[in-house]
């Protein structure tokens, strides 16, 4: 297997980014490796570094839903106001 300490910048920032596939692939193409040793490589790094793969954001969405609707009804609530 290659050397896993040594994945180029913008692989190890496809997995801080939660970009797996894309790592894969990038790696992939730096190394002319196989689709299955590629990945291996990927999956041993993350596990030798694993503050490098951000947390999945989860419930955020719902979050900004309701800031934006909460700033349209300020913003609604103003222009009847002023117009």
């Amino acid at each position: 297997m290659s050397d896993e300490t040594s994945l180029p910048a913008d692989v190890i920032e496809a997995i801080r980014s939660n970009r797996k596939i894309e790592a894969i692939k990038l790696l992939r193409e730096d190394r002319n490796l196989g689709l299955k040793e590629a990945k291996e490589t990927v999956d041993a790094y993350v596990r030798q570094n694993p503050h490098l793969e951000v947390q999945r954001n989860t419930g955020g969405g719902l979050g900004r839903l309701v800031l934006l609707i909460l700033g349209l009804m300020i913003f609604y609530a103003l222009y009847k106001k002023f117009v």
